[in-house]
């Protein structure tokens, strides 16, 4: 059972999942990773970091003042990709997915804001 042990800390989560023509890689991960703290405001405190998962994909992850966010891609067919923004500022899920689709030119997104 859930119970919310800070009720006045603000916590906003949220994932979002993506199909492309290709798997997306480390570098581009980085890339993408630094943009959307632009696009949520958000203030980042340490370069992403990229790496290979081997067979399963890849992954990332950047630290923001704020908390932040992770991304993994997979060799799915089509390739997918993961995008998990856990934040203690408020930001525009709606942006953040808008810009997802159009940066990764997905083929289809869905996406679900988590309460916490």
């Amino acid at each position: 059972m859930w119970k919310n042990l800070a009720p006045n800390l603000i916590r906003q989560r949220v994932i979002i999942e993506g199909t492309t023509q290709k798997i997306v890689e480390p570098e581009e991960i980085k890339k993408y990773l630094l943009a959307i703290a632009e696009v949520c405001k958000m203030e980042v405190l340490s370069e992403p970091i990229a790496y290979s998962a081997h067979d399963m994909g890849y992954g990332g992850w950047i630290h923001w003042k704020s908390s932040g966010s992770h991304f993994y891609s997979y060799p799915t067919n089509p390739p997918l990709f993961t995008v998990d923004c856990y934040t203690c500022k408020p930001f525009d899920p709606e942006v953040l997915v808008k810009f997802t689709k159009e940066y990764f030119n997905a083929i289809e997104i869905v996406w679900k804001e988590v309460e916490v």
